[in-house]
């Protein structure tokens, strides 16, 4: 980063992404626009600690994001797949991913977007602590999560949150914020995908680019109707 530069407002939406589908790109150009981000990150995940490992390879799973993100008429230049975890040791826990980003662009503000079920799951990540010392929170809804729910969540975590009214958010003791979105929905797996792929049928949520390079790429047990 060239000295004196000014930081940036950058989302990162971390996942599997195997494969990215519609509702990947919906929730990615939702928060892009509410939080009026400078860049959006999609970071698919080379080895994740906390899921199944995925179907499909790295490089695949980041060739389709870039091929999603390269038809999308909103924010093409400043939605990006990023390849970074390739580079870093595995598995891939996210206090090592934002590290690495930080020391890139230390101005830089981080938003780390996650669903309502990983916030509940957040006590348990790698370095928790240290990692909500680096980002704010973009938290999504998740139908069967209750708002109270959230609340509580968001309470407990350290440094602690507090809901301020006046802006509608959570304010941490750090200079952290968290928002919770409940007008958009994490997307669910994309495992109904991959078992409409694998059954010859092309799935609605797929984005004509992502299809075409299952097909030719023969992803997922992809094959042509006879």
């Amino acid at each position: 980063m060239v000295a004196g530069e000014e930081g940036l407002t950058v989302g990162l939406f971390g996942g599997t992404f195997d494969p990215v589908h519609q509702g990947h790109l919906d929730l990615a150009l939702h928060v892009f626009d509410r939080c009026r981000l400078d860049r959006l990150l999609l970071i698919p995940a080379l080895v994740p600690p906390h899921k199944r490992q995925p179907v499909a390879a790295f490089a695949d799973r980041a060739a389709m994001i870039e091929a999603a993100l390269a038809a999308c008429s909103v924010g093409r230049e400043r939605m990006r797949c990023s390849r970074l975890e390739a580079d870093l040791p595995p598995p891939s826990y996210t206090i090592h991913t934002v590290k690495a980003l930080a020391a890139a662009r230390p101005a830089d503000r981080h938003l780390l977007i996650i669903g309502a079920d990983s916030l509940l799951d957040l006590p348990h990540w790698h370095r928790i602590d240290d990692l909500l010392d680096l980002v704010s929170l973009i938290v999504v809804r998740r139908a069967a999560i209750e708002p109270a729910v959230i609340d509580r969540a968001l309470a407990a975590l350290a440094p602690g949150f507090t809901f301020d009214p006046s802006r509608n958010q959570w304010l941490g003791r750090g200079g952290q914020t968290a928002d919770y979105f409940d007008d958009i929905e994490l997307p669910v797996s994309s495992s109904a995908i991959r078992e409409d792929l694998a059954a010859g049928r092309v799935p609605a949520m797929l984005p004509p680019p992502v299809f075409a390079y299952i097909r030719d790429h023969r992803l997922y047990g992809w094959r042509e109707a006879s």
